[in-house]
């Protein structure tokens, strides 16, 4: 009698079995697990120092102010910051192309002609950047630039001046009307103070720019400052987009890199510099200018790295490279011992290499100051004329400022007011023996 329902058990349980195969398989289909959730590596918000404005880092380092039978000039940033508050108040219009050839020796009558100052700028600065300083009323302000500022403080107009916008690299002169000029404010803040600057000197040179130097020795100070440190694991914190990812490695005795794989920071533990390469943002379309400036100001002003006074020294839009310069008291850093300037070079997207200092004049010696004098940039121009391995005529430039080397014994800096020129992009110093008279030796 049993095995009358053998096959009848037999159909049940295979059926069960097919119930309980389509049951599991849409079980497993449909199943969710419950994944804790992923955290995400934390973004570090670091600030290494305060951040700076386009003002901040876009100014001229010198001013030259020319009178019938006086010039005088100043590069104090007290005299150069009341020149530029007064003139944020102007408005910029009518700006036009006067010259698209302008001549070394047009260029020169253009400044050394009465009644005027003229405001010296490093390197070309594009029209789009200055607007944030001295306001322009057009819309579509071009992308053109200028590396002199010249004003005629003579041509009031119903509150308005001829101002002119000239590049001494691109050959090119603007003209425009400075409106919204408050001729009281310009004369007390401006012209009657330029009257109490120091004397300038204009040396002339045959079809090539002047150089307005000072006419009389100056009086200068040597300062030394605690060498400061900013922990290079800061800038690891904040150029790398994941620091989680980056590991560090010595290389020799004098370096370390720290690298995720992608990116790359070399860190020259003797100069106090550091390297940081992103080589997949390398790109070798030129930049416009004004993007350069803006993208590279945002971007260190995203780490806080204006770890000192840098301020805006050159530009190369077909490099993609923007250099900020080291100044201390309203005047230029350089070095032969380390870097004195932050270097970005951008890319696509970001940027591509950024090159600096980590340290910082962070705390002078007051007792370790001293007074000295250095002889008048009219006496430095006569003695480089007579150096035979010098074409005076090369020299785009002579301006004082400071030598900075290093003790690393007693872990000091020494900054010591000098005379430098800038020839073939390349700034370089007139050693001291030779406005001694000694033997002839550049730094």
């Amino acid at each position: 009698m049993g095995l009358k329902y053998v096959e009848q058990i037999k159909s049940i349980v295979l059926t069960l079995l097919v119930v309980l195969s389509v049951t599991l398989t849409f079980t497993i289909w449909t199943y969710t697990p419950n994944y804790e959730t992923i955290k995400q590596a934390p973004v570090l918000n670091i600030s290494i120092a305060d951040q700076k404005r386009v003002d901040d880092v876009i100014k001229p380092y010198k001013i030259i102010a020319s009178r019938e039978n006086k010039m005088t000039g100043s590069m104090s940033p007290f005299d150069l910051d009341r020149v530029i508050n007064v003139m944020k108040g102007w408005e910029v219009s009518e700006l036009k192309l006067e010259n698209n050839n302008l001549s070394e020796m047009d260029l020169n009558e253009l400044i050394h002609a009465p009644d005027r100052f003229t405001l010296f700028f490093p390197d070309d600065v594009p029209f789009p950047v200055y607007d944030i300083i001295l306001p322009f009323s057009m819309t579509n302000i071009p992308e053109n630039e200028f590396d002199r500022l010249i004003v005629n403080w003579n041509s009031i107009d119903n509150n308005e001046l001829k101002i002119y916008f000239a590049s001494s690299k691109s050959k090119k002169l603007y003209s425009a009307i400075a409106g919204n000029v408050d001729m009281n404010l310009l004369k007390q803040e401006v012209v009657s103070p330029t009257a109490n600057f120091t004397q300038f000197t204009e040396i002339e040179r045959k079809g090539r720019s002047s150089l307005f130097v000072t006419a009389k020795d100056v009086e200068s100070i040597r300062y030394t400052y605690y060498l400061q440190e900013i922990d290079p694991n800061r800038f690891r914190d904040a150029l790398f987009s994941d620091p989680n990812l980056v590991r560090q490695s010595p290389v020799g005795a004098t370096n370390e890199e720290y690298s995720d794989g992608t990116s790359l920071m070399n860190v020259n533990l003797l100069e106090r510099t550091l390297s940081f390469v992103n080589p997949s943002a390398e790109t070798f379309v030129p930049a416009e200018p004004s993007k350069l400036i803006f993208d590279s100001l945002d971007y260190v002003n995203e780490h806080g790295g204006w770890t000192d006074e840098f301020r805006f020294a050159s530009i190369n839009p077909e490099k993609q490279q923007i250099d900020y310069q080291l100044y201390l008291l309203g005047y230029p850093v350089f070095s032969d011992e380390t870097s004195t300037k932050i270097t970005a070079f951008w890319g696509d997207p970001g940027i591509y290499r950024y090159r600096r200092p980590y340290y910082t004049l962070d705390l002078s010696l007051a007792f370790d100051t001293v007074i000295s004098t250095l002889p008048s940039g009219e006496k430095a121009s006569r003695v480089m004329k007579t150096v035979k391995e010098l074409d005076f005529n090369n020299i785009d430039e002579i301006t004082t400022g400071y030598y900075l080397t290093r003790d690393d014994e007693r872990r000091l800096l020494t900054l010591e007011p000098s005379w430098f020129y800038l020839s073939n992009n390349q700034w370089s110093r007139i050693s001291p023996d030779v406005l001694g008279g000694g033997k002839f030796g550049l730094e």
